[in-house]
């Protein structure tokens, strides 16, 4: 399979984040699922307005596709991961930001905030990503021959992070991978040293 295959990608969330990466995924032409916590209906106007590429879905829809990008408020992620009582063979991109919900340092405890989403979705592989950029810089276009946007990648089983990688490469972006969860993804949890840079690969 590859990047243009169809039912295999979702989002769940449709903030300013799930809004960002179903326009990179339409804009791609790369059909994608989303879902939200108040169903469907709700969805149909962001739907609309993206074109055929972009399905409203429910949550349990979305929660039988491949690949999931979590784009929900941080205190969100629990009710997602109950909602499916084992995510063995899912492929989770946790693109939440914990660092801006109240609390959040207790409910780490030190760990990596993706960590924390792996223990809430017991069985997936998590993969850290498309979280150190506000929503509209992700999705602005460049000027032709300007480069291609960085996005940053963190996994600690390499094979997932080259998937994410990949897809990111099919949706206009570069990517930079940087290593496992507990050492490159916490430099790009916030408040860490690699948020909101906004770096462009520019071609030779």
């Amino acid at each position: 399979m590859d990047a243009t295959d169809t039912d295999r990608y979702a989002i769940v969330g449709s903030g300013k984040i799930g809004a960002a990466l179903a326009e990179l995924f339409t804009r791609a032409g790369i059909e994608v699922g989303i879902a939200n916590t108040r169903g469907p209906d709700s969805l149909r106007e962001l739907a609309a307005s993206r074109g055929p590429a972009l399905r409203p879905l429910s949550l349990t829809e979305a929660l039988e596709r491949e690949i999931i990008f979590l784009a929900v408020p941080f205190p969100a992620i629990p009710q997602v991961g109950a909602a499916r009582p084992d995510w063995t063979g899912k492929l989770v991109v946790d693109t939440t930001n914990a660092h801006y919900s109240p609390g959040s340092e207790d409910v780490l405890q030190g760990r990596a905030s993706a960590h924390y989403t792996a223990g809430m979705l017991p069985g997936a592989t998590v993969v850290k990503a498309f979280n150190q950029l506000p929503a509209a810089t992700l999705t602005a276009e460049l000027d032709a021959g300007a480069g291609r946007r960085v996005v940053f990648i963190a996994a600690d089983e390499p094979a997932a992070g080259d998937r994410i990688a990949a897809l990111a490469g099919a949706l206009g972006l570069a990517a930079v991978q940087l290593g496992r969860i507990d050492e490159g993804g916490r430099l790009i949890q916030v408040p860490g040293p690699l948020v909101l840079r906004h770096l462009v690969e520019r071609p030779l």
